[in-house]
């Protein structure tokens, strides 16, 4: 028998507009029978738990109300009926019931499942219009409608839906009884059927299919307060085929009962195979539909959802949604935590996206998932609410946090609106912030990444990349204390691109190493030049976080060791790189302390390094990020982290420099501040090479001039 799929409304006590028996399935739906355990496959779990979801509770409408009032009356008054007609006469040929009644019960027990659908059916129409055709209406009724209650007591039903299955069952079977009387008339039970009338079946079935399709739909339809045509038309539809090739088993089990009742039991454990072959087909299914770890559906099966309702003219929105530092839970604990953290993850998105909502597995820790265009940031913060409490494995208690990207439709596909929410996630995650909705300005600024991609790896190569070096300013003697090396390229038909334009893509691409390692020989070189011309002066290079490889400390060996007599070597190291991996990053730092070179911190005051961890770093120079130097002049705010830092910097034993200074005035209160060295377009540009030692020696003229 049928059950269609759960009603998304209204609660519990209407939870699905299933239809009962034979090929109708139960019109309040179907609980699950047997509850799922740690041990039970992912698969057959997520199918149970979608199963078993309940709505929100809340009261049916009153069309609702007053069809289960008539449809109760009515199988009654049905049921009423065919007892009183079977009262008090002997029931004939009792073994030939009560072997189609023991089919009927074991199938109804152990429905059959239709992969791809999330209806079931029944073997036990066969059953029951065998027991049609030799016994009459009051007998099919009577006996169905009782398999029916003691499975539906098997699967502990609520009491109104077992009621309402039970009425709609009798009302159903009486009409595919009274169809079949009118045409082939009264069977005879102690007499041989006679074979010429199966044809009889057929009109039987339909009008079974009518009846028991149309009380199983109509309760969905008043619910959902739409329009009862769209329910009942899939209904019919799933019925009646179903009916047809169900109906074809009924003549074999006619003809086997009355030749030899013995053999009808032989067909129980066929049906049962088949049974179990359309279960494990529903399991190979949903393992094509859902991930294998988490119970989410794949990513194909919401391109599918979002498909559907971009063809509907719906406006939908998707959320791709990253876990953040996930990796460091698979190096630290193992595979196996990581593997629960994403199952807890994916069950808390599943809550927070709503019923009826697909949360898909769509990468290793990223997931997404569909909402309305309106409700996107709504379910955002929903998630983000279920994610905040710790998940505890492997007696820890770890902290989940994520970043997303929205995208909203209206789209020319559900590919292109998955493309612009991961568009939008890199973007949050670029902002550093928690979420960030697309803008197609976001899209031009990825295709122009991607199209230069080819030519920055060409570039390295290709003498296309030179290097600009901008001074820095000892604020306390005025002398030149040194430069930092600025990578820019020349690319071909576009001009001289700054670091800005292509370091971020270096670091997606792979390409930062061989970048960093040109930026290393190319200064060196520089500064050898500049020895030649009477100008000894240590020049500066920034190293990210992909740059802290071992590859490129050994080139720095060999670099330090020719930079030693021109004015040294000094390694400019951002808060986040050196915090992005803290014991790899410090024993990069400390190689790289022991071969004399000079190590500073770049950009503090934007990471998230602990005091105690920059005490142990070996660095002699802490530079302040641009963004609080350049709001120096009026920000109350900027003064007081910049002068703080200064203390700080000078309480650990360091060199304080700030970058950024646009004016003499900044440059002023810096000096006033205690600042070390500053360096900014307020001092000077950054210059080509050849150009830095006639500049320094202008500025030193001018200075013993004054």
């Amino acid at each position: 028998m049928l059950r269609p799929r759960p009603l998304k409304s209204q609660g519990d006590s209407f939870g699905s507009a299933s239809l009962p028996g034979g090929a109708g399935g139960r019109s309040f739906g179907r609980n699950v029978t047997r509850r799922p355990t740690d041990q039970t496959p992912v698969v057959e779990r997520a199918l149970a738990a979608a199963r078993r979801r309940p709505s929100a509770p809340g009261p049916l409408p009153r069309p609702v109300r007053n069809l289960v009032v008539v449809v109760l009356a009515g199988g009654a008054a049905v049921l009423a009926v065919c007892l009183g007609a079977l009262a008090g006469e002997p029931l004939e040929r009792a073994d030939h019931v009560a072997v189609l009644a023991a089919g009927m019960l074991l199938a109804e027990l152990f429905p059959l499942q239709i992969p791809g659908r999330e209806e079931e059916t029944s073997f036990s129409t066969a059953f029951s219009f065998a027991l049609l055709f030799s016994h009459g209406v009051a007998t099919t009724v009577v006996v169905a409608t009782a398999c029916l209650v003691v499975a539906d007591i098997a699967r502990r039903r609520v009491p109104v839906k077992l009621a309402y299955n039970t009425a709609q069952y009798a009302i159903s079977w009486a009409a595919a009884g009274v169809v079949f009387t009118a045409l082939a008339g009264a069977p005879d039970p102690g007499a041989d059927e006679p074979l010429g009338d199966l044809w009889a079946l057929v009109p039987a079935a339909l009008a079974f299919a009518v009846v028991n399709g149309g009380l199983g739909s109509l309760p969905s339809a008043l619910i959902a307060s739409g329009p009862a045509w769209p329910q009942l038309r899939h209904s019919y539809g799933f019925n009646l085929t179903t009916i047809a090739v169900l109906l074809t088993l009924a003549p074999i089990v006619i003809v086997i009962a009355a030749e030899e009742l013995w053999l009808v039991p032989l067909l129980f454990p066929l049906l049962g195979a088949i049974e179990i072959g359309s279960h494990q087909a529903v399991v190979n299914e949903a393992r094509a539909r859902l991930d294998p770890l988490t119970g989410a559906v794949t990513r194909r099966r919401l391109e599918l959802a979002l498909d559907r309702r971009l063809a509907q003219g719906e406006p939908p929105a998707v959320v791709v949604l990253d876990v953040v530092g996930f990796a460091d839970v698979n190096d630290a604990l193992g595979h196996r935590a990581g593997d629960a953290v994403l199952r807890a993850v994916a069950e808390r998105l599943m809550q927070a996206a709503g019923r009826g909502e697909h949360v898909a597995r769509v990468g290793g820790d990223a997931f997404a998932f569909v909402c309305d265009a309106t409700s996107a940031e709504a379910v955002v913060a929903r998630a983000e609410a279920a994610l905040e409490p710790p998940v505890a494995v492997a007696g820890l208690a770890i902290e989940v946090r994520a970043v997303a990207g929205i995208a909203r439709g209206p789209a020319d596909g559900a590919e292109t609106l998955l493309r612009q929410a991961d568009v939008a996630l890199r973007a949050a995650k670029a902002e550093r912030s928690h979420w960030a909705v697309y803008d197609p300005a976001m899209s031009v600024d990825a295709a122009d990444r991607l199209a230069i991609a080819p030519g920055l790896r060409r570039a390295i190569s290709a003498g296309e990349l030179v290097l600009h070096h901008q001074p820095k300013l000892d604020l306390r003697t005025g002398a030149i204390a040194g430069v930092e090396a600025l990578v820019r390229w020349r690319r071909p038909g576009h001009g001289l691109l700054p670091p800005d334009a292509f370091i971020e893509l270096a670091e997606q691409t792979g390409l930062i190493r061989p970048l960093t390692l040109w930026v290393l020989r190319a200064a060196v070189a520089d500064q050898a030049a500049w020895a030649r011309a009477g100008l000894t002066i240590p020049v500066a290079v920034n190293l990210s976080a992909r740059a802290l490889h071992a590859s490129v400390v050994d080139e720095v060996a060999e670099l330090q060791e020719r930079a030693a007599t021109t004015g040294g070597l000094e390694l400019e190291v951002t808060e986040s790189a050196a915090m992005e991996d803290p014991a790899h990053g410090l024993a990069v730092l400390e190689r790289l302390a022991g071969l004399g070179v000079v190590l500073s911190v770049d950009d503090f005051g934007t990471g998230h390094s602990s005091l105690a961890y920059l005490e142990r770093l070996p660095v002699t120079s802490l530079k302040i990020d641009r963004s609080f130097v350049i709001g120096l002049e009026g920000d109350t705010a900027s003064h007081t982290i910049v002068s703080t830092t200064v203390e700080l910097g000078h309480r650990l034993g360091l060199r304080v420099v700030a970058e950024g200074v646009e004016d003499g005035e900044t440059l002023e209160r810096l000096r006033g501040l205690g600042c070390d060295v500053a360096q900014g377009f307020g001092i000077a540009a950054p210059m080509p090479a050849a150009a830095l030692p006639s500049w320094v020696r202008r500025q030193e003229s001018a200075a013993t001039s004054l």
